[in-house]
């Protein structure tokens, strides 16, 4: 999994990336994205985590984690 950047330098979450770890059709999280019942939280790693961003998605009952580098690389995931 990879994270793009639009031109303001700001992350990019893809639907169709997410839609199998959240077990949710891209449609359907595309229609729950476009309602705001999608909530999400980037955060740059600092101290011994530069160079990373914790990416956090709630959607209903599930949260998602993932770890990702500045290239915007997955480094590691998990459910919460």
């Amino acid at each position: 999994m990879r994270l793009e950047r639009n031109e303001s330098g700001d992350w990019i979450l893809d639907p169709s990336q997410l839609h199998s770890r959240l077990m949710i059709n891209p449609s359907l999280m595309r229609q729950k994205m476009r309602l705001g019942q999608v909530t999400s939280r980037i955060e740059k790693g600092i101290e011994e985590h530069v160079g990373t961003w914790r990416v956090t998605l709630c959607v209903a009952t599930s949260v998602w984690e993932g770890i990702f580098d500045d290239a915007g690389m997955l480094m590691s995931e998990r459910m919460i």
